[in-house]
């Protein structure tokens, strides 16, 4: 249990992953963005979304090289796209996923499900037939990148918080969402009331403050395997 969940109990607004999704994907179907006052307060990632992305933290940590990588919902899984690497000062994302069902070579009445990430098998299961979905359902949602560590004269270690690009390649994409890895998972989440464009931007003045005060951007911050919660209620 984080801290916010111990102080404030049932009073967190808490989005699952799950939730997340269907309201990324009708929002997008819709051409529209969420209102600043419905932002969820927190958001629940599942397991296996951050041990995917602790290994990509881990790397970044250990190498200094950015890397980026897309989040998909692939037919209820939560799948990260393979990393592209790329230097310290730049990286591109991509990833193609994947999903087939076939008829099971020994279980009568069962599908085998297999998930496949640019091509090469990352998951297979057994589904019963009767769950096996009319219509498959695979949707990207949203980029993370990752930041490398800096270290001061006294050996103290800090990330880079979001860039002016970072922001910028948020709006021109249209995207609703982007997220950033450091030691911790930030995240954004554009609103009806965010600027279309911010072309004069620069990154001294990207701070959390301004970030949501000023452009209107719902920000979230988490501890790996925790929630991410409203920057404005870490404040508190």
């Amino acid at each position: 249990m984080g801290i916010l969940d111990f102080l404030f109990g049932s009073k967190i607004q808490t989005t699952s992953f799950l939730e997340l999704h269907r309201k990324i994907v009708d929002l997008r179907a819709s051409n529209l963005y969420p209102y600043t006052y419905n932002l969820p307060q927190a958001i629940q990632f599942p397991s296996d979304f951050w041990d995917d992305l602790i290994n990509i933290y881990k790397k970044t940590y250990k190498d200094g090289l950015e890397r980026a990588f897309s989040v998909f919902w692939a037919d209820g899984e939560v799948v990260l796209t393979e990393v592209n690497t790329g230097s310290d000062k730049m990286v591109k994302s991509g990833g193609s996923i994947q999903v087939k069902y076939s008829h099971h070579p020994t279980k009568n009445d069962y599908a085998r499900k297999e998930l496949y990430l640019d091509g090469k098998l990352l998951k297979r299961k057994d589904v019963y037939h009767k769950n096996v979905p009319k219509t498959l359902e695979v949707q990207y949602l949203f980029n993370i990148h990752t930041h490398p560590k800096h270290e001061r004269e006294d050996g103290s270690v800090y990330y880079n918080f979001f860039s002016a690009q970072d922001i910028k390649a948020l709006l021109s994409s249209k995207a609703i969402m982007t997220g950033l890895v450091t030691d911790k998972l930030w995240l954004l989440i554009r609103t009806d009331q965010t600027p279309s464009s911010v072309d004069d931007l620069t990154d001294t003045q990207v701070t959390p403050d301004y970030v949501e005060n000023t452009l209107k951007i719902g920000l979230y911050k988490a501890d790996f395997n925790k929630k991410a919660f409203r920057f404005s209620l870490l404040k508190k």
